[in-house]
């Protein structure tokens, strides 16, 4: 996939879910070739680049669900549904979608006013998907929209395991978050896992699906879509 010159290369990196039976679910990650700061080159696209992207995720994710068996999520940028007509553009698009998707609302930009944002992910619900609260803890991802805002499923950013060996009232928190997401009934994904104790300490908080270096590392989507014999354009 080519945007104004830059190829882009887009990357599958796998959850690590407690219990042997659940399906295949990671989080599509997209680098542009050149680019040592990627979130730096996403900021600089237009909108209109911005749906090309998304369109082409989609895609992505629904030739990975029907040749993987995989449940992909996806990065949005917050600027892309800041505008009722963008959100309506959005959810046209998304409901050509024949796969479910989660849609994961980026931290460096405010989401909407809280009642057009729920509005809003009620309606991406009601097309068969879910939304996630990436880097929770992070940028203008804080506890307001954690407790105001309808996702479906919160990413807990990895500053929030740091020190967890070391300091108590640390460890003490993350129990505390897990307990919270289970009483508001919010799925979770804790991020940025690399090592085996730390994960230790997140399952006895009562922690159960992960993202990090010591499960999966990132694979070349092209490598995966080629094992399962399939031409996309990627």
């Amino acid at each position: 996939m080519q945007v104004e010159g830059v190829r882009l290369e887009a990357y599958f990196q796998r959850y690590q879910i407690v219990g042997d039976d659940e399906p295949i679910s990671g989080e599509l990650l997209t680098k542009p070739e050149g680019h040592t700061a990627p979130e730096s080159y996403f900021r600089t696209l237009s909108l209109s680049e911005q749906f090309t992207i998304l369109e082409w995720h989609l895609r992505l994710s629904t030739e990975m669900t029907h040749q993987l068996g995989a449940m992909v999520s996806i990065n949005v940028h917050n600027s892309l549904v800041e505008h009722q007509e963008d959100r309506l553009r959005f959810l046209e698009i998304l409901g050509r979608t024949t796969v479910p998707v989660m849609l994961e609302f980026t931290e460096d930009y405010p989401m909407p006013a809280m009642e057009s944002s729920n509005a809003f992910l009620r309606e991406i619900r009601e097309l068969g998907h879910l939304s996630a609260l990436d880097d929770f803890g992070t940028g203008h991802n804080g506890m307001s929209l954690l407790t105001r805002y309808d996702f479906d499923v919160v990413k807990v950013d990895r500053s929030l395991t740091g020190n967890l060996l070391t300091n108590p009232e640390r460890r003490r928190m993350m129990r505390l978050l897990a307990q919270l997401l289970d009483t508001l009934g919010k799925q979770h994904v804790v991020e940025g896992i690399e090592d085996a104790e730390v994960y230790e300490r997140l399952l006895d908080a009562g922690f159960t699906t992960f993202q990090g270096f010591l499960f999966h590392r990132p694979e070349p989507v092209v490598k995966l879509l080629a094992e399962a014999s399939v031409g996309v354009d990627v």
